[in-house]
């Protein structure tokens, strides 16, 4: 069957490609978005919401869907070796318009994917890239799906198809890096304790030569007592002699071994600061952390973002967070070029235009603006970093001149941050 001619074609429904359709639709550009799985995952995968995020949610106008249905971070309470330190407070500078926040990703899909629907697109499930093959003029896209295989016509491709990204594949990207060697136990759990709200708890301890042999991460999640906890694989459960994928990448949820609650609860039993009962355990895996780059971000008019691109381990919540930018900042970027006013290379570098280069590449360097690890877009050399200072339509129905995806523009809320060339 032969499909008909679109804009853009975004492959992936994770956060980052719904973000991706989001701002292109917002902004007028024709897309469709697909992705292979029959539904949206039940798994509190990715959890934490940058700042920068919801400052970008607020310009695309779903930052109060975002906001309701999460929990404020206000630090974390840390123990070394049984011994409670001082807490990690999560205070900002007062210019900064949000704080952290820790939303479970399938809420955060559900309300992207319910943003997009205003627009008149929906997801396309049980549908896969194939191949595809492109022109100075356009992609030829092959896909598959419930109804068979499809050709399509599209200006322009982005892969927002994970770790394992079959777009980075079919243009030969290098995806250098490694995995770390150690495991972990996801699992998303209520308990009887009693911690501060909005805090989220983080305990180690070392062996008789100081390494870390021990840990628990706890973040709280929407609803009374629950968490999104991690925590060492004990050796029965390890999956380490597993082979990775069959493109070498060992990263995300292993589906070979779910931990049981009692696993859970015996960490619980060693780690937690005061006795805790987990109870009502929704979902458990193992996990495994890589770090990556992709050598660029693009070749012509395909593109990639967010996993497809870079990897990261989960500190900061990095991997989501700079795919959303990533994504918001390529879109902006295909909508004035789709509309024939794009400055000549403004698309070359992909999703950043900036001397900085890409969030994935910042996350993996020295540990500069720690607290906020996106804020390299906020640099004096990232002026347009936000996109045009003026022509944002807003969603239909929400905000300054509301209206069908074209309506009138409106300013900015916030200037961009300034940081220096290390702090900020």
């Amino acid at each position: 069957m032969n499909g008909g001619a679109v804009d853009v074609l975004v492959v992936g429904a994770g956060p980052v490609g719904l973000t991706a359709a989001v701002e292109l639709r917002r902004r007028g550009v024709s897309c469709r978005i697909v992705d292979r799985l029959p539904a949206r995952l039940p798994y509190a995968k990715a959890v934490g919401i940058q700042p920068r995020t919801l400052e970008l949610w607020d310009r695309m106008g779903l930052v109060a869907d975002a906001l309701d249905a999460a929990v404020p971070l206000r630090g974390q309470l840390v123990y070394v070796d049984g011994e409670e330190r001082e807490p990690l407070r999560l205070a900002l500078p007062p210019e900064v318009p949000y704080g952290f926040a820790a939303l479970p990703q399938y809420e955060t899909e559900r309300i992207l994917e319910a943003f997009l629907a205003r627009f008149g697109t929906s997801i396309e499930r049980d549908t896969e890239l194939v191949s595809f093959a492109q022109d100075d003029d356009g992609v030829g896209v092959l896909l598959t799906g419930r109804a068979g295989e499809e050709e399509l016509r599209t200006r322009y491709l982005v892969g927002c198809d994970g770790a394992h990204s079959t777009v980075r594949k079919g243009l030969g990207l290098t995806f250098e890096g490694g995995a770390f060697p150690e495991e972990y136990m996801l699992a998303d759990v209520e308990t009887d304790w009693d911690l501060p709200y909005g805090y989220t708890l983080r305990a180690v301890h070392h062996d008789a030569e100081g390494r870390t042999d021990d840990i628990l991460v706890c973040i709280p999640l929407p609803g009374p007592g629950r968490y999104r906890m991690s925590m060492l694989v004990p050796p029965e459960l390890s999956v380490s002699a597993a082979p990775a994928a069959g493109d070498g990448v060992a990263h995300g949820l292993e589906g070979s071994r779910a931990p049981a609650l009692a696993d859970i609860q015996r960490v619980l039993d060693r780690m937690a600061p005061r006795p805790v009962t987990a109870s009502a355990m929704r979902w458990s895996s193992v996990f495994r952390i890589s770090h990556r780059l992709v050598d660029r971000y693009s070749e012509g008019r395909v593109f990639v973002a967010g996993d497809a691109a870079h990897i990261h381990p989960p500190t900061g919540a990095q991997g989501m967070n700079t795919g959303i930018q990533d994504a918001w900042n390529l879109a902006w970027k295909l909508a004035l070029a789709v509309g024939g006013s794009a400055a000549p290379g403004l698309l070359a570098a992909g999703p950043c235009a900036t001397p900085a280069g890409p969030p994935g590449r910042r996350t993996r360097g020295p540990r500069r603006c720690c607290a906020r690890p996106s804020c390299w877009w906020a640099t004096p050399t990232a002026r347009w970093s936000y996109g045009p200072p003026r022509g944002r339509p807003t969603a239909p129905g929400r905000g300054p001149g509301s209206g069908p995806p074209t309506a009138a523009a409106w300013p900015g809320r916030y200037p961009p941050i300034r940081c220096g060339s290390t702090t900020c």
